[in-house]
């Protein structure tokens, strides 16, 4: 298990993530470092946690976490690169262009 102060993971899921997506589940905490972000409710697929979405950028990549709340800390589900319908949600509601 790794975790940070307020990220947790399961390591078994973070590498599958590095696998599928490219990127370490540790580096979610950046999106939550004060930049520009876009946080909402996951409403698909149904689950029976309640989920959510955090798109924020680093560098010129727009990323989306998917979390939910356990034992009061994110846990990481998945962090990928966001489609371009979403970098184009994420830009519309930080104001961007």
């Amino acid at each position: 298990m790794g975790e940070t102060d307020d990220l947790e993971w399961d390591d078994g899921k973070d590498a599958a993530n590095r696998v599928k997506h490219g990127l370490p589940l540790s580096i979610a905490g950046r999106l939550f470092d004060g930049r520009p972000r876009l946080d909402r409710q996951s409403i698909k697929p149904p689950q029976t946690e309640l989920r959510f979405e955090t798109f924020a950028a680093i560098g010129e990549d727009v990323l989306l976490y998917i979390w939910t709340w356990r034992r009061g800390k994110r846990r990481a589900i998945s962090l990928r690169m966001a489609k371009r319908s979403e970098r184009r949600a994420y830009q519309e509601a930080i104001g961007g262009s």
